[in-house]
Parts: structure tokens; C-alpha cells; sequence
């Protein structure tokens, strides 16, 4: 009977390991995550810059969303096939009132 429950709360902890994977940690990934690259610069702009990573990954810095003296700043990590795979705010606003930071909402994110 021990060994039931024993074995019974490995495979739980297992399975809900396994449904937090590939969670978003925030809007930003949650909006961009699997989406091409392509389709966020044709939509907001070239990055500022690139850096070639290990494996066919590529790291871009982009900037945009100016506004009021305002800007977003993120990286975006890119796979070989040019899927996003993360991005983060380098330099955002909070928003007002506990809102949408101001990358989030320049980049769809909200």
C-alpha cells in the first residue's frame, strides 16, 4: 500500500512538472514565443542590432515605441528556423495603474 502512494506521488509531481513546462514568464513571451522573427520585424521595425550564437541561434536587440520620451528596448533570442524563442524587456515603463508596461502594449502584448 506504501509503495502505491509512494509511487502514486512520484507520478504527480512528474505530471505537474510536466504541465508548468513552456509557461510564459511573461506578456512578452507569452504574445511572442513561436512566432517568426520576421513577422515582429516586418511589423515593428529592424533590430538595432545582432549577435550569431552557438547552433544556428541569433540574439537581436530591438528598439522602438517612442513616444513622450518613452522607448522599449528587448531581446529577442532566435532559433536556426527564425522562431522566437525568448524575449525580455532590456529597458521598459510600468504601466499606470498596474497596467500594461509600455512594451507591452507597443509590441501587442497586452
Amino acid at each position: 500500500m506504501r509503495f502505491r502512494l509512494a509511487l502514486l506521488a512520484v507520478f504527480a509531481a512528474a505530471l505537474s512538472a510536466c504541465t508548468t513546462a513552456g509557461v510564459a514568464s511573461n506578456p512578452l513571451e507569452a504574445r511572442w514565443n513561436g512566432k517568426s522573427a520576421g513577422a515582429f520585424f516586418a511589423a515593428y521595425g529592424p533590430p538595432v542590432s545582432d549577435t550569431a550564437g552557438a547552433g544556428g541561434t541569433s540574439t537581436y536587440i530591438w528598439r522602438g515605441g517612442f513616444s513622450r520620451g518613452k522607448s522599449c528596448l528587448v531581446e529577442l533570442s532566435v532559433g536556426k528556423d527564425y522562431q522566437i524563442r525568448r524575449i525580455r524587456a532590456l529597458s521598459d515603463r510600468p504601466g499606470t495603474n498596474g497596467g500594461p508596461s509600455h512594451c507591452e502594449q507597443t509590441l501587442d502584448a497586452a
